[in-house]
């Protein structure tokens, strides 16, 4: 008897898998920045005598020795990099989507009702997480609805920086505006 039941728990097809898993990861268009083999091995023009090290220190250093800056200026590798580092950033961020970040959906007094993460890529799905008092899930969007799996869904109108629109919770509809947290 026990076999039987068994077998048929085995025979079962497995449940569909979750939205947000059914793409594969794939890389992101923009990559972060990766120095080149050759990064760091130019040689600075001018006056660039000093070598990559700095002078270890003999003796403590008073406040009044210092004209201006406490920080020594840093070396052109060091700059190139920090250069290369914001370059990446400005790219990814002029990949991503509109609803691309933290959210916070507020009701119409300004009370927080959940906080949202969403990775929007600027062309398809909008996926991310929500957290609220009464638990947490994924997020999802097409655009025009965002879905609060397990939780509800918002119609979405976009607002000077923001969104506003119905949540749907229940079957009751509020008003609620999607804005950026603090």
């Amino acid at each position: 008897m026990i076999l039987i039941a068994l077998s048929g728990l085995l025979m079962q097809e497995p449940a569909p898998p979750h939205p947000s898993t059914r793409a594969p990861y794939q890389a992101p268009v923009i990559r972060p920045f990766e120095p080149g083999p050759d990064f760091g091995q130019d040689r600075a023009q001018g006056d660039a005598a000093a070598g990559p090290q700095r002078r270890l220190l003999e003796a403590p250093v008073v406040v009044e020795a210092y004209a201006r800056s406490y920080e020594f200026a840093p070396s052109d590798t060091e700059a190139d990099y920090e250069q290369g580092v914001a370059s990446a950033e400005i790219r990814a961020d002029q990949g991503a989507g509109r609803l691309d970040g933290a959210w916070r959906i507020v009701d119409a007094t300004g009370r927080k009702l959940y906080d949202l993460v969403l990775s929007d890529p600027g062309a398809g799905p909008v996926e991310g997480g929500w957290r609220g008092r009464e638990g947490r899930g994924a997020a999802t969007s097409d655009g025009v609805t965002l879905t609060l799996e397990g939780s509800g869904s918002m119609t979405l109108e976009r607002t000077g920086n923001g969104w506003r629109g119905l949540l749907r919770i229940d079957g009751q509809s509020h008003p609620v505006s999607l804005v950026r947290p603090n």
